[in-house]
């Protein structure tokens, strides 16, 4: 015979509290990409440190460059 763990209720209280949380979640999760892809764009362009150019550029290496593939010149 198996036990099935009690249903875990939640007060109006705690369900504003966890929809609260998943909101921060998720707008986080949303805007982490974006800045990611700024950071990387900036340490393309001639103002960023070098060290912040090389970064960049081997972080972008190990994904495939797609941060390159969208900010390089065109092949002609």
């Amino acid at each position: 015979m198996s036990h099935y763990p009690p249903p875990g209720y939640r007060n109006p209280k705690q369900a504003a509290e966890h929809r609260a949380y998943m909101i921060r979640t998720i707008l986080w999760l949303a805007a982490i990409p974006p800045l990611i892809f700024l950071l990387m764009v900036f340490g393309y362009s001639d103002q960023a440190p070098a060290a912040l150019r090389d970064f960049t550029a081997q972080l972008d290496g190990m994904f495939g460059r797609p941060v390159w593939a969208i900010i390089g010149p065109a092949p002609k």
